[in-house]
């Protein structure tokens, strides 16, 4: 009897114990990437996601249909180490790439986003974002391409070349509602429209929460609103109790030319 017990204890421990793992992905094999998430995430401790040296991951449908993302939602702790890889929509099929809990930790290194259909990134939980590129990518359905709920953290990123087009409420490349820290970064190159003189646009960052900026540089993006507004277009928005705190943030080249300011409103911001 005693045997017994100590047998089905043993199963038991053993059905629960779980182990930090290391996956390492092929070049080209999306399906390899998307199983070692879902792997990862029915283990307790933090996994590491190595991809190949210049790889390319190309997905052609989105992994988590329910949500429409590329990657599987993370829930848990991950690592995802790109040595220089992309990940990449290639598909009719809208869809962002990655998407984050509220009880997932995901950070991404030296990494591109590219061509997401939906939006690139929704974050409501904890995401790092160190040497990432997000770049050629549209908001179909979506206010944003980079949405932040939770806290997100980049470090010498860039977002630059996305678009989101005809929104029909207050968007932005970036919309923040959480916390969010942004260094030694560039935001370039992107577009903002709205469907109606009343939308707000940032073609860098909408913010109505808590955002902080070091070295940050801000240029050549668009906004406005359809037909020809600019009123209510500017590269930094800050809406209700939106903060932005700050040094060395440049805006150079934005369209309107008004859009090269920092919000008034917000004296903590600094420009040089």
């Amino acid at each position: 009897m005693h045997r017994i017990l100590l047998t089905a204890l043993a199963v038991g421990l053993a059905a629960t114990t779980s182990h930090a793992e290391t996956f390492r992905i092929p070049d080209r094999d999306a399906a390899a990437l998307v199983a070692a998430i879902e792997k990862a995430e029915s283990t307790r401790e933090p996994d590491r996601i190595e991809l190949a040296p210049d790889g390319l991951y190309v997905f052609r449908s989105a992994s988590d249909r329910d949500r429409a993302l590329a990657l599987p939602y993370v829930r848990t702790a991950i690592t995802i180490v790109g040595n220089g890889a992309e990940i990449r929509r290639y598909s009719d099929q809208e869809f962002a790439l990655v998407g984050v809990a509220s009880t997932g930790k995901l950070a991404l290194e030296n990494i591109g986003l590219a061509e997401a259909g939906r939006g690139a990134i929704v974050n409501r939980g904890v995401l790092h974002l160190d040497r990432v590129r997000v770049t050629d990518s549209t908001a179909d359905g979506a206010n944003a391409i980079v949405t932040n709920y939770g806290t997100l953290r980049g470090a010498d990123s860039e977002i630059s070349f996305n678009a989101v087009l005809a929104a029909q409420r207050d968007a932005g490349i970036l919309v923040n509602y959480g916390r969010l820290e942004l260094a030694r970064s560039r935001m370039a190159g992107n577009t903002v429209t709205g469907r109606r003189g009343s939308v707000m646009t940032a073609s860098a960052m909408l913010n109505l929460g808590d955002a902080s900026f070091r070295d940050v540089k801000i240029e050549g993006n668009s906004a406005v609103a359809e037909p020809i507004d600019t009123t209510r277009a500017h590269a930094v928005v800050n809406v209700g109790n939106g903060a932005l705190h700050g040094e060395g943030i440049q805006l150079v080249g934005n369209f309107p030319e008004e859009a090269n300011a920092l919000p008034a409103q917000d004296p903590d911001s600094m420009a040089p």
